[in-house]
């Protein structure tokens, strides 16, 4: 029998569908509950689906928890981004500088928008760009910088907003899982011409699906707004100025936003005591070292990441016993999409000894101690 084209697709679909199922402790878990389906049914007895106003309530509350002028909601943080993108006058064969240890929404954004993505290593100790790491990268043809808040860390994030200003390119700041957070007592969603957020289910408060773009430059915004539009102003206006797109947000994932941040202060909170607990649980095992998030900002620990000798060993045998560990980012310039030659050690070096340990709000204390002991055990 002729095997079927996506038979291998589908197979690995039902074995991480099935590692999933069997997981007792899960990597992460949205906190939804009554507020999120009150605000729900009264998007629902209002009969308007579309955008309305708790998609602007959600923009103009989170405009102003990250200290920004102006947001603007998408259907997802790719969406944003590639919008952006297009916004900023960045043209077919114009080059943007992203690391290589970031999720596929950045160089497929950069793709999409008609740009070159160019790849580059980050830094070991924070896993995220610096002045240093894009400096051999920079090109006649450099536009920008995607910068990423690696799992919400960040790097010196004053030193790169100067560095991109004094080579006169724009930066891009994704700073997906970095909601909440600070840097030196500014919020890291202030960072750059433009900002990104997620709201994916694994964040720290989510939509299901979603995304914010968010930017000072007034200009900038009506041009997103209209690529977010199908190149038209808003809804109601036939005429279309830009080849657009429909990346709108639907008011049903808006209201769950705005019941989410009610319970922000919370999830914040055990985030922040999830990583001391497993802090204290996990010191003295030797072959095990946790990720150290940058010491001069407020991070919000996106996950509770430990490197290890070998990852794959280690994921395999917690994952046997039902806790919900993950890989880091696997390093997007070898993927065959993009198949980039070039020297990344410490980006190779993140994705081979990296794991991310499960770190929800749910996650209990005994949850705890039953993943630390179980590390513990295997490196006895």
């Amino acid at each position: 029998m002729k095997k079927h084209p996506h038979s291998d697709v589908v197979t690995s679909y039902e074995t991480y569908r099935n590692r999933v199922a069997r997981e007792t402790i899960p990597c992460y878990e949205p906190s939804i509950g009554k507020e999120e389906l009150r605000l729900v049914t009264d998007v629902i007895k209002r009969n308007w689906l579309s955008e309305n106003k708790y998609t602007r309530e959600f923009e103009n509350r989170l405009a102003k928890i990250c200290e920004r002028k102006y947001s603007v909601a998408f259907a997802n943080a790719t969406a944003a981004l590639i919008s952006g993108v297009k916004a900023l006058g960045i043209k077919e064969g114009d080059e943007i500088i992203v690391p290589s240890f970031s999720h596929s929404a950045d160089p497929n954004s950069i793709s999409n928008s008609g740009a070159i993505p160019v790849f580059v290593d980050v830094d070991s100790a924070t896993m995220c760009l610096t002045k240093q790491t894009i400096k051999k990268a920079i090109t006649k043809k450099t536009k920008a910088i995607l910068y990423v808040c690696a799992y919400g860390n960040v790097s010196d994030l004053d030193a790169m907003a100067s560095y991109a200003k004094s080579q006169k390119i724009f930066l891009i700041n994704d700073c997906a899982p970095a909601l909440f957070g600070s840097y030196k007592n500014r919020p890291i969603a202030s960072y750059g011409d433009f900002s990104v957020l997620s709201f994916f289910a694994d964040k720290t408060i989510t939509t299901g699906e979603g995304g914010m773009l968010l930017s000072n430059n007034i200009a900038l915004i009506n041009k997103v707004n209209m690529y977010k539009h199908d190149g038209r102003r808003e809804r109601g206006v036939d005429v279309i100025e830009y080849k657009g797109y429909n990346f709108r947000i639907t008011e049903l994932q808006a209201a769950v936003g705005v019941a989410q941040l009610k319970k922000a202060a919370y999830f914040v909170k055990r985030k922040k005591e999830i990583l001391r607990s497993y802090s204290k649980k996990l010191s003295g095992i030797n072959s095990v070292r946790l990720f150290t998030f940058n010491s001069d900002g407020a991070i919000v620990p996106h996950r509770v990441v430990i490197f290890v000798p070998s990852a794959k060993h280690l994921i395999a045998y917690l994952a046997s016993l039902g806790i919900g560990v993950r890989n880091m980012f696997m390093p997007m310039h070898s993927m065959p999409a993009y198949d980039t030659k070039g020297d990344f050690p410490n980006t190779q070096e993140i994705f081979k000894t990296g794991v991310c340990l499960p770190s929800a709000p749910s996650l209990t204390d005994k949850n705890i101690e039953f993943i630390c002991q179980s590390i513990k055990k295997f490196y006895a």
